[in-house]
């Protein structure tokens, strides 16, 4: 699971940033300073996701682990080999970025439907408050990005 999040989520945040600083410094592909840029983001973006997750995955993990469908051992080892072969087959096809959490709550999702039933897990669940957060933050993302940017273009900073 850490390769695969390492390989998808890490690699998807470093690289833009990696870009960037290979326009900003003029440096060719596979150049040295290149090579050097990328291993530097690299390994200060990687801690960033242990960091997060250590101060804001309790209540992520609570919601999944316990309020969805209590699992053990077996079910936690299924849940993290479909979700790291999830992320590894998009890192695969051409680097599709995926998030880590909701592919992690899909598994989970999957694993309380095959033990109690999809009418159990959408009665007794909070996944209907889960997914308005799936689809009302994406919607707010857009619009305030829409927004900033017709403002950045009337102020001429476009």
């Amino acid at each position: 699971m850490a390769f695969a999040i390492g390989s998808n989520n890490v690699a998807n945040a470093s690289g833009p940033l990696v870009s960037m600083a290979q326009n900003v410094l003029g440096t060719a592909d596979g150049s040295s300073e290149f090579m050097l840029i990328m291993i530097i983001l690299t390994f200060v973006i990687a801690p960033c996701f242990g960091i997060g997750s250590s101060f804001l995955g309790e209540r992520v993990l609570g919601t999944t682990g316990k309020d969805i469908v209590s699992f053990g051992p077996l079910g936690a080892t299924l849940i993290s080999i479909v979700t790291a072969s999830l992320l590894l087959t998009a890192s695969l096809t051409k680097g599709i970025p995926t998030s880590l959490v909701q592919m992690n709550t899909g598994a989970i999702i999957g694993l309380g439907i095959c033990k109690v039933g999809y009418k159990e897990i959408l009665k007794n669940t909070p996944l209907r408050k889960i997914a308005i957060i799936w689809i009302v933050v994406p919607l707010i993302a857009l619009f305030l990005s829409y927004s900033l940017t017709l403002i950045a273009d009337k102020l001429n900073y476009l």
